[in-house]
């Protein structure tokens, strides 16, 4: 299974349509999920430390912390599969699966700082590759995203 994380979120030029990049650690490679505004909006939040007011994020926050009302527990995310141009995940609590949207689990493991792990399958089909130094790699990505449709992936369910 390969570790992956929240490197950013990039608004599509072509489309207006937002897309979250999961950068796999140690590597320089990234899943793309396309995801709605409310999650989009979620992640901006987050990053910004001054933005306790976002009604966005306070569903994020108010899932932690009814969850750490509950208890300590035993959280990690996981990529369950791809069809169709959609992800599947599941939130793993105490051991339980729960399913959910992958964009959720994502803000919520950044949020509240637990793993999310993909298959090394999905993330050698899925993945998209970034070579050289980091400013051609950001250059490369950023074109990549001006050219890349929505429909080139599909979209996650809501």
């Amino acid at each position: 299974m390969a570790t992956v994380s929240i490197v950013g979120v990039q608004m599509m030029e072509s489309s207006d349509q937002p897309v979250l990049m999961l950068g796999q650690a140690w590597t320089t490679r990234f899943l793309l999920v396309w995801v709605d505004a409310q999650v989009a909006a979620a992640l901006f939040s987050a990053a910004d430390p001054d933005s306790q007011d976002d009604p966005s994020l306070r569903a994020y926050e108010l899932f932690a912390a009814a969850l750490a009302a509950t208890g300590e527990h035993e959280l990690s995310g996981r990529i369950t599969g791809w069809s169709d141009g959609v992800f599947s995940a599941e939130l793993v609590i105490d051991g339980e699966p729960v399913p959910g949207r992958l964009s959720d689990i994502a803000v919520l493991s950044h949020t509240m700082g637990f793993p999310l792990e993909c298959p090394d399958e999905l993330m050698a089909q899925l993945a998209v590759e970034a070579f050289e130094d980091e400013n051609d790699v950001v250059e490369e990505f950023r074109s990549f995203l001006d050219e890349v449709e929505a429909d080139d992936f599909g979209e996650e369910n809501p």
